[in-house]
């Protein structure tokens, strides 16, 4: 399809037709991310396939409420207009941008409107600021029982790290009673290892 024709069937709908309908679905097919080709063939078809149609190429569609509206209505010249989007640049159907559309980003434009600055925390005297780093630091290296695992167990055998590994098995089996003789024999293995 030569660019000047589709550029006048964006101006004007009531030219589609069913060659057109061809060529539109050619250009599709080769340029699939075409999203004003995309509504100009939605527009054109007028067969059963449309429905089934629709729902692929809705989902490609930035504004599916804009795209309703165009493809229901019965002349190009209502409130909607493709020709005011410039197509040429990029070859690609632009909807403006509204406010309404941006109900989901309030909160981020109340947060900007709002000024808030760069939070600095107060300090205090630098040894009790140490000393909870330290802490925290401390905190982050134990172990935590609810996080021990039997992959983790066999993790620390893996390693050689055998008294990390007998001290998850024995905590397993009195978490897990059911698997009791597992462990047992886990932990006899490790350390028949460890004695070597």
């Amino acid at each position: 399809m030569l660019k000047e024709k589709f550029y006048i069937l964006i101006e004007n709908a009531d030219l589609l037709n069913r060659e057109s309908e061809q060529e539109l679905r050619d250009l599709i097919v080769k340029y699939p991310y075409f999203q004003a080709a995309l509504v100009l063939y939605l527009k054109n078809l007028k067969s059963d396939k449309f429905e089934d149609t629709l729902k692929k190429i809705a989902v490609q569609i930035p504004q599916r409420k804009k795209l309703y509206t165009y493809l229901h209505e019965r002349n190009n010249t209502q409130n909607y207009n493709l020709a005011e989007y410039p197509v040429e640049r990029n070859l690609a159907l632009h909807f403006d941008y509204n406010e309404e559309t941006t109900r989901g980003n309030s909160l981020v434009d109340k947060f900007l409107a709002s000024n808030a600055g760069i939070i600095i925390p107060k300090k205090t005297n630098d040894n009790s600021e140490q000393f909870s780093e330290n802490e925290i630091v401390k905190k982050s290296t134990e172990e935590n029982d609810e996080i021990i695992t039997e992959t983790l167990a066999v993790l620390y055998y893996n390693q050689k790290k055998y008294d990390k590994a007998l001290e998850a098995f024995r905590k397993l089996s009195l978490k897990y009673p059911e698997k009791n003789v597992y462990f047992a024999t886990r932990i006899d293995e490790i350390e028949k290892l460890k004695n070597i």
